[in-house]
């Protein structure tokens, strides 16, 4: 059989590249040729073995373009065919369970996540983009990439369908609310992409000056004003810029305790909090009673969960220089190195990619 190669994961901390058969499909499956693959923000999770549901060996890997290789029968009746430019959601899912029937697939009961949590021992093997084929088995959400969209811009499918769900699904943001966003990682990026596109106003960004690029696509993504925590006190420049009437959505996406307290103080009354930044479980002091008086709504938000279909319009739509994000480029073979990069040089990245 025609052989392809992919970066495995075989243990914690050991990446080691491995050939695979490319597979047949089944009626409704796909087989992708890989374009790109993001390394996204919960991949040194598996890396370093933090993740308890991972079952090693693991090809990493889900924020990805491709081409379509192979389709099954089945698969074809979705409108997709060989040759078509697609990007597919993380999860795997059964549209049995109480989740699915609800429109929260993202905690399907069966809990399968491409490049997260699924073993490559297991045949056809391929269920990660870290390589140059991936498997796409039924039940995944498959969608199309126009051909004009640069494959960093395509990649970032799932991160804006995350920002869309905070500020749209959870937050839901109106025409001309404040929009107060706390970090400015890939995260806060999308999420300031998702109010500029959900008619917020003003859109105020406040996070630390270690990477002026981060700032400079801030602004460029629609960004009114921008607080540097370390200069400037930022509840009262939150204050000034509104007014006093504070902001009505906060969206706080780095887990830092000083960030989610500033969230909780930054809100006005009656105001939604959207908390998408994770701290790995440590136990966080916050002044809760301002939530009790404020009369605060406060939302945790993970994942997409029928999100990343407005994503996949704005990234269509090239409205927004998405493919910015992306600040280097790695080839398959140094996918271990990308991800130490990616890990250590937090000053000067965004969003690292691979490309097979």
């Amino acid at each position: 059989m025609e052989k392809c190669k992919s970066m495995v994961l075989e243990k914690p901390f050991t990446m080691r590249m491995k050939e695979f058969d490319i597979p047949d499909v089944a009626a409704e499956d796909m087989l992708l040729k890989v374009d790109m693959v993001g390394i996204c923000g919960g991949d040194p999770i598996e890396y370093e073995g933090r993740n308890k549901k991972v079952h090693y060996p693991l090809i990493l890997g889900h924020e990805m373009v491709g081409r379509i290789a192979k389709i099954g029968s089945e698969a074809q009746k979705q409108g997709f065919a060989v040759g078509d430019r697609v990007t597919v959601e993380p999860y795997i899912v059964c549209g049995k369970c109480e989740y699915c029937l609800n429109g929260l697939y993202q905690f399907c009961e069966t809990s399968r996540a491409y490049g997260v949590n699924i073993s490559c021992n297991r045949p056809p093997h391929l269920f990660g983009a870290y390589g140059e084929y991936m498997y796409v088995e039924r039940g995944s959400k498959v969608h199309r990439i126009a051909p004009e969209v640069p494959d960093e811009a395509a990649c970032m499918s799932s991160v804006l369908g995350n920002g869309v769900r905070w500020v749209r699904t959870l937050g839901q943001v109106k025409f001309r609310e404040t929009v107060l966003v706390l970090g400015l990682g890939a995260q806060g990026l999308v999420s300031v992409i998702a109010a500029k596109e959900a008619g917020a106003g003003p859109i105020i960004v406040a996070g630390k000056t270690r990477n002026n690029t981060k700032w400079e696509l801030a602004k460029e993504f629609g960004a009114d004003y921008l607080i540097d925590i370390d200069k400037t006190d930022a509840l009262e420049a939150i204050a000034d810029i509104t007014g006093g009437k504070m902001a009505e959505v906060v969206i706080e996406t780095t887990g830092a305790n000083a960030m989610m307290e500033l969230g909780i103080s930054a809100a006005k009354i009656a105001g939604r909090l959207v908390m998408a930044g994770t701290c790995g479980y440590a136990q966080n002091s916050l002044t809760t009673d301002l939530i009790v008086f404020k009369e605060l709504k406060v939302l945790g938000g993970l994942g997409q969960s029928w999100d990343t279909e407005i994503a996949v319009d704005i990234i269509n739509s090239r409205k927004y220089p998405i493919e910015k994000m992306i600040s280097q480029v790695f080839p398959l073979e140094r996918a271990d190195e990308a991800m130490k990069f990616y890990m250590t040089e937090k000053s000067k990245t965004i969003r690292v990619a691979i490309k097979p």
